[in-house]
């Protein structure tokens, strides 16, 4: 079941379904948000949200949940926001877990999982043929999990 209609909000941002991936081979259900501003409609970054399990390669690797928030809106929280938000997307899909992986470096991501209140499971070699490895020179990542 995917749900196209729905909308994710808070005081301060929401969540604007602007794709959605259905299904396809080893592919999840992938859900793609821009996050933005309740006041004033300006979008300050982009989230996803990959339903399944980490038996799946690319939650394996990628983790369910995504997030960035452009550079001059930093700072303030939106990240947690989002994520925060895309909890209840999981609930809906009647998941239990969560996962989020990270650059081993990137300490504010790796703040927001701890914020969130998911537990560094393991750091994870990326393999060579992983988007993170041949795109952004990455070979590692940290996971996280979340239990809901």
């Amino acid at each position: 079941m995917v749900f196209k209609d729905i909308v994710f909000s808070d005081n301060e941002v929401y969540l604007s379904l602007y794709e959605l991936i259905e299904s396809a081979d080893d592919n999840p259900i992938t859900y793609r948000f821009n996050i933005k501003l309740i006041l004033n409609n300006n979008i300050v970054g982009q989230c996803s949200f990959r339903v399944g399990d980490i038996d799946n390669r690319h939650i394996k690797y990628g983790g369910n949940i995504g997030y960035n928030v452009d550079e001059k809106f930093r700072g303030n929280k939106f990240s947690l926001k989002a994520c925060k938000l895309l909890l209840y997307l999981a609930k809906l899909h009647g998941m239990k877990n969560v996962y989020i992986t990270c650059d081993p470096e990137n300490f504010a991501s790796r703040r927001i999982c701890e914020l969130l209140g998911a537990k560094f499971e393991t750091l994870l070699i990326l393999p060579e043929d992983d988007y993170n490895f041949i795109h952004n020179n990455r070979t590692h990542h940290c996971v996280y999990k979340l239990i809901l």
